[in-house]
């Protein structure tokens, strides 16, 4: 399988963020990748209140069209984080199948609910870590 990988500053990458007030989650360096039949997306996610750094996948399934996700705590948890507050909605266009697919990220500052969403296909799939 050939995998290619599609970062921050590609061109069909689109990110936007929203500056709130002190936010106790975040989310930030979303990125994705493209395989045959399958696209992977991945963010990274911020817990200030509990000091949590987690990995948060989706991947959609080209012959199926069914979204999953997850999050996956990582160690540690950054000395200079990328700055309590910023609610990030990562928005990116990637190729799947020949076909752009548009997918984003968003969370909740407030309670932490992590969902990434495919617009075109009306589905969405929470990721949000379980305590």
């Amino acid at each position: 399988m050939k995998l290619l990988k599609t970062g921050i500053l590609a061109p069909s990458l689109t990110v936007t963020a929203t500056v709130g007030l002190a936010a106790d989650y975040e989310i930030f360096a979303a990125f994705a990748t493209v395989e045959t039949g399958v696209n992977h997306y991945a963010v990274e996610r911020l817990d200030h209140k509990n000091k949590k750094l987690h990995h948060c996948t989706a991947v959609l399934d080209a012959v199926t069209k069914q979204l999953t996700g997850q999050c996956t705590e990582r160690p540690g948890f950054p000395k200079n984080p990328t700055g309590k507050g910023p609610n990030v909605l990562g928005e990116m266009s990637t190729i799947f199948s020949g076909l752009p697919v548009v997918g984003y990220w968003k969370i909740d500052p407030t309670t932490g609910k992590t969902e990434f969403c495919i617009p075109d296909d009306a589905q969405c799939v929470e990721v949000t870590p379980q305590p």
